[in-house]
């Protein structure tokens, strides 16, 4: 989760990090969630809702991704 610097409250966009070779590269996941329900240790939305588990399933689903793609590109090298 990044809040913009001029946050105040509401929703806040989640983002995904990827560092290759200490290149590090931020992409939005086009997704958002209120502040007092995430949790940063797990990177993940802690509400207990429905919703919050396909949330969660969502960005797992990316973090996937991203770290395939960081394999194939280590791969390369």
């Amino acid at each position: 989760m990044k809040k913009p610097k001029n946050y105040q409250k509401g929703v806040a966009p989640i983002y995904l990090r990827i560092t290759v070779n200490g290149n590090r590269a931020e992409v939005t996941t086009g997704r958002s969630c209120e502040p007092s329900q995430w949790n940063t240790i797990s990177g993940s939305s802690n509400s207990r809702k429905e919703e919050a588990k396909s949330f969660n399933a969502n960005l797992d689903d990316l973090q996937k991704q991203g770290i395939r793609g960081t394999s194939a590109i280590n791969r390369k090298r």
